[in-house]
């Protein structure tokens, strides 16, 4: 009987195992990268056409709009030859003119009001129409074109309009043969009476050719709906002007279409997936400005996606190669993993060095090599644990000093905010009343002495002094009623002029009265917002206060609009504006600019913590530079 090496036998075993275990890992992560790449290129291939096909629509709706400006302006310039030359001959020739100098124009008919030149009969129109490249020219026909919408309409409106495309082929008249789209400018005269309508044409063959001359596609092609449907441009020259989008149309079967149809009616822009003709495709569709028209872009889903379906003859090479990588791939994996022994000394070496942090796997094999490793594992993660407790320890320790450290700077930082803004508040309260305490005195003892002037003027120094200790009073005690108040009530609906009113009555009472107040609102006066009327005046009047504190020339600016579901106010003033270092803590208590300023550094930080309460915010500027901005932001309905 032949020996047999126990340790061939273990690492066949393995090997098996291993290959087993990895080949469906690897088979999923192969598959799952061919399929994002597929899924990927339709996406981009997607993103692609739909960007080359609104290029191609947008290039196309200038080219067709080229064309409508191009007979507008002929139209405009015929009228003004006519108003300077009223003769039946002149608007004969002026007709021929404008059809004859003008290859994209197909008929020009220049027709008077009833009776305007009785020696040619009850109606009279100048008409030149160009057939098969022969232009003809004359009086046409009586008939009651008065009726007719091109003229109709323009004579109830009075103003100029493209009139959806009609057949105003007639035997023997100077009509056209071919489906025309008028541009009809009424003529006034110089006393504003209407006298007549110039009506020029554009041929719809012509547009159409226009139109086609791009394509992204092989098989693409363009519509153009009118305002009741109606197609204006169609590939099908037998659905022209009397069918719409929506005949033949099974609404069970194709709502896709008349969903279509409804967004290019409603002017709309934009694209859809619709199934015409039994064929899938992307409808890029867009209004024509100055009518109610609007063209699309039919793209075949085939001609889209025809580089991605060719991947598909890409795809079984790769896989097939894929798989045979995948094949040397797992072998290279299973020599690696039969060779336990070296790796464990590659990480004996690793922790001899002092390194704790690359741990090495359990095994799950009951021989003496897996116990072996599965031992090492053990040791390993314990001296792991001790070395990473001792470093937590540590880290816990720096973290502990440097937050003590940090609160003491924070504690004596508070203490000389607090010793300061004692010092302040005594400051900011002593000087208005010294000032209102001298001039008592003065009225007191020399009260005959003073003028009517001169006492109102004292009057009102102690007024505004007064003012002040009362704004000061004020902001102490919002400052500790506001502190750790989590919510309020809105409860107040109010009108946004109301409030405008108020705060603007408020602005030109204070003193001084160096700056005017400018209000620009860009919303109505009925508006109403849901909110807390009273916190809502006490921020717009502190900011409207500052502005006017520091504004030294120029106007303060209340700019009211909405944004979204918020209601916008802007302050500006034209004062000196806040330093860039500064802009970080003017929200903060007690924080100033200016030392030697008025005020005790809480209004801002009041309002902001008010605003927060409102359900908005209230941030600065930073892109404004001719002074400051504040903005303040409600709900309009909380």
């Amino acid at each position: 009987m032949k020996f047999q090496n126990p340790i061939h036998n273990t690492q066949y075993s393995l090997s098996t195992k291993i290959c087993l275990f990895l080949l469906p890992f690897v088979i999923g992560v192969f598959v799952y990268a061919l399929g994002d790449l597929f899924y990927q290129s339709r996406r981009i291939l997607r993103q692609e056409a739909v960007e080359r096909a609104n290029c191609e629509l947008e290039t196309t709706v200038l080219r067709v709009e080229g064309f409508m400006k191009e007979v507008e302006t002929i139209s405009r310039n015929t009228k003004w030859q006519v108003l300077d030359n009223l003769e039946p001959d002149s608007l004969l020739a002026f007709s021929y003119r404008a059809v004859s100098l003008n290859p994209n124009v197909n008929s020009c008919s220049i027709t008077m009001e009833p009776d305007f030149f009785p020696s040619y009969g009850h109606f009279f129109s100048a008409h030149t129409v160009c057939c098969h490249d022969t232009i003809k020219s004359g009086q046409e026909a009586e008939s009651d074109y008065y009726e007719k919408v091109w003229y109709k309409y323009v004579y109830e409106t009075g103003k100029a309009e493209w009139i959806d495309p009609y057949n105003d082929f007639c035997d023997g008249d100077l009509s056209s043969p071919e489906i025309i789209t008028s541009y009809c400018d009424p003529i006034y005269t110089n006393e504003g009476r209407f006298i007549g309508v110039i009506s020029t044409a554009l041929s719809l063959q012509r547009l159409s050719k226009v139109i086609s001359l791009n394509k992204p596609y092989e098989n693409s092609y363009c519509l153009m709906l009118g305002q009741d449907g109606k197609f204006i441009i169609h590939p099908d020259s037998a659905q022209l002007v009397n069918q719409t989008i929506f005949d033949q149309v099974d609404p069970l079967t194709q709502p896709d279409v008349i969903a279509l149809g409804h967004q290019m009616m409603a002017q709309k822009k934009g694209y859809m997936k619709v199934k015409l003709n039994g064929k899938d495709c992307f409808v890029f569709y867009q209004p024509m400005a100055q009518t109610n028209w609007s063209i699309a872009l039919v793209c075949p889903e085939s001609d889209i996606f025809h580089r991605y379906n060719q991947l598909v003859y890409i795809l079984f090479p790769l896989l097939g190669a894929g798989l045979i990588f995948m094949f040397f791939f797992c072998r290279k994996i299973v020599a690696f993993f039969i060779k336990p022994l070296g790796t464990l000394e590659r990480q004996t070496r690793y922790i001899a060095d002092g390194h704790f942090d690359k741990p090495l796997e359990p095994s799950r094999r009951s021989d003496v090599v897996g116990r072996l490793q599965n031992s090492f594992v053990t040791m390993q993660d314990s001296l792991s644990q001790y070395v990473h407790h001792l470093e937590r320890v540590n880290s816990e320790t720096a973290r502990h000093n440097a937050e003590l450290q940090q609160a003491n700077l924070k504690a004596h930082e508070a203490a000389k905010r607090q010793t300061a803004f004692l010092q302040d508040v005594l400051h900011q309260i002593r000087t208005p009343l010294n000032i209102i305490m001298g001039f008592v005195q003065v009225l007191r003892d020399d009260y005959t002495m003073i003028s009517r002037d001169e006492v109102g003027e004292v009057t009102e120094t102690m007024h505004h002094n007064a003012n002040t200790i009362t704004r000061i009073v004020d902001m102490l005690m919002a400052s500790s009623a506001i502190d750790g108040r989590k919510t309020i009530e809105h409860n107040d609906s109010v009108r946004c002029a109301d409030v405008i009113r108020e705060v603007e009555s408020v602005f030109n009472a204070r003193t001084p009265h160096i700056a005017d107040l400018r209000v620009e609102s860009l919303v109505g006066d009925e508006l109403q917002i849901r909110t807390n009327k009273d916190y809502l005046l006490k921020i717009l009047n502190e900011l409207l206060y500052n502005a006017k504190k520091f504004t030294t020339k120029g106007d303060v600016t209340l700019r009211v609009k909405t944004s979204g579901r918020f209601l916008q106010f802007f302050i500006e003033d034209k004062g000196p504006g806040i330093p860039q270092s500064y802009r970080q803590q003017i929200f903060t208590q007690f924080s100033k600019f200016n030392t030697f300023s008025e005020g005790l550094g809480l209004g801002l930080s009041i309002s902001k913590q008010f605003s927060v309460l409102l359900g908005g915010n209230l941030w600065l500027d930073t892109e404004y530079t001719e002074g400051a901005r504040f903005v303040l932001e409600v709900p309009l309905d909380c």
